[in-house]
């Protein structure tokens, strides 16, 4: 593909070589070029891809992309712009041959439950027949295969790749989560969404977004830009802020909840160890359901996928089967298997609101001792900590605070930190700080008694952890196994 080709509709500040070149990969990273690669130079908050430059060139690049100006051998191009960031998506969807517009493109945003409403939408869809992929922070997948996620929403030139293989594959929808970042950085600029929905929104990311405002302001954006001809968006009424993303936008909405009288909502809620039951009303009346997933937070990523499954024509039949269907979302309240009369659960939770979610569900459900491991993850938003650690004093009887991701952080200031709000909270309660989180987890488990329930929040699905220079293999669920196994003598 000719080099003008990959740069049409891009605002260019300098330009230098033949735009006709050809160009047979495009790539962020230095160390993948290979010979007629287009090199983009992105600046992250720890490398700048500028600095990688002369490596690409020497590995056969023959453009580069960037916002300063470079000194290149002659012969190669260099294409310079305002923000390679943004730039990158419209190369991506150039270099692919916008495959996104064949696509009908499921986006969810919001603070918490974007995962698990994911999957779901997933299971509905794939219950009606139709041909769908995910992408997503477990996983993304592709004509049925799964491929790891490095990011909840890829970088543009990935998301669109992911795109071009779902459209030879026939793909027709494609259902996939949209963080914070992934707007704010533009790595979804240029989509066109069919359908967005807005879960939730609650404190994260403030070391990235810096205020709640302008967090609100990045999601409210996503809504806001719906194309108000062709798309729906499905907006959750209960949220404090749900009804001003609503009205930011000129597509038509379909509002869920469980408090307010919504068109799409849930009554008669029971709650088990291995269900919820409810009753969906909405456009087919009155639907009896049942989930293989735990508590009144996932209730609400019901009602979203419900929602979404209307605004399809679905009939209330059809959105059953899918709600039915899926047996769990790994990390998210996952109930990890031991032969004892005690209980392990393992969750991604990792902000105030999700914690506070996740310790009342157990809280309902446990029936003697509720024990909490957790941690907060290094170089992210310090202020949830101490809020963090009030939660946990708040609604367990034992918490043992532990390493996260702790990246570039020294842990033991991340600890003290939660400590502080566990101990502002609960001057006398129990509380243990043991930095080691397989230890951790270990005690927790070997602490059991009959009737307690174990729950391991914050990394959930993910299975390796964070020290800043190296990652190691970790996996909550590995380390509980292997505690249970270790307590029940085999």
């Amino acid at each position: 593909m000719k080099l003008s080709t990959i740069l049409q509709g891009i605002s260019i500040s300098q330009f230098r070589g033949d735009p006709d070149v050809p160009i047979s990969a495009v790539v962020t990273d230095s160390r993948a070029v290979t010979p007629g690669s287009l090199f983009i130079a992105l600046k992250g908050s720890r490398h700048d891809g500028h600095r990688f430059v002369d490596e690409a060139v020497a590995r056969g690049a023959s453009a580069v992309m960037v916002e300063e100006p470079v000194t290149v051998a002659a012969g190669v191009c260099v294409v310079q712009v305002e923000d390679t960031q943004s730039a990158q998506a419209l190369v991506g969807k150039n270099f692919y041959g916008d495959p996104a517009a064949k696509l009908k493109l499921i986006g969810i945003t919001g603070t918490k439950g974007k995962t698990t409403t994911a999957f779901l939408i997933h299971s509905i869809l794939q219950a009606a027949g139709c041909k769908a992929g995910l992408i997503g922070t477990n996983y993304n997948l592709v004509n049925g295969e799964r491929q790891p996620a490095v990011n909840t929403t890829p970088a543009s030139l990935e998301l669109h790749r992911l795109f071009a293989e779902m459209v030879k594959g026939q793909t027709e929808y494609v259902v996939m989560e949209v963080s914070s970042h992934a707007i704010a950085l533009g790595r979804i600029a240029g989509l066109n969404f069919y359908r967005g929905v807005f879960t939730n929104i609650s404190r994260d990311h403030l070391d990235f977004h810096r205020t709640f405002d302008e967090y609100l302001k990045v999601k409210t954006r996503f809504i806001a830009n719906l194309p108000a001809a062709t798309a729906k968006a499905i907006i959750n009424l209960d949220d404090p802020f749900g009804p001003q993303i609503a009205a930011a936008t000129a597509a038509e909405t379909i509002g869920y909840g469980l408090e307010q009288e919504a068109p799409v909502r849930a009554e008669n809620i029971k709650t088990t160890m291995k269900e919820t039951l409810f009753d969906l009303v909405g456009p087919a009346g009155r639907v009896p359901l049942r989930l293989n997933l735990i508590g009144r937070f996932n209730v609400y990523n019901a009602l979203a996928a419900s929602a979404l499954g209307f605004s399809l024509g679905l009939n209330g039949e059809t959105i059953r089967r899918g709600l039915a269907r899926l047996a769990g979302v790994p990390g998210r309240f996952e109930i990890v298997p031991t032969r004892g009369d005690y209980t392990i659960v393992v969750d991604y939770a990792h902000t105030p609101d999700s914690l506070k979610n996740l310790l009342t569900t157990a809280r309902v459900l446990v029936k003697n001792r509720l024990i909490t491991v957790f941690g907060c993850g290094g170089n992210r938003d310090q202020g949830k900590r101490p809020l963090m650690g009030e939660i946990a004093a708040e609604l367990s009887d034992y918490t043992i605070i532990t390493n996260d991701n702790p990246r570039w952080e020294d842990p033991e200031v991340i600890a003290e930190q939660i400590k502080a709000g566990f101990l502002a909270r609960k001057p006398n309660g129990n509380v243990t700080v043991l930095l080691d989180r397989g230890e951790a987890i270990r005690q927790a488990v070997l602490m059991a008694e009959a009737g307690d329930m174990v729950v391991i929040a914050g990394k959930g699905h993910e299975t390796d952890q964070d020290f800043g220079a190296y990652k190691i293999h970790f996996d909550d669920k590995e380390a509980a196994q292997a505690a249970a196994q270790e307590k029940e003598g085999s």
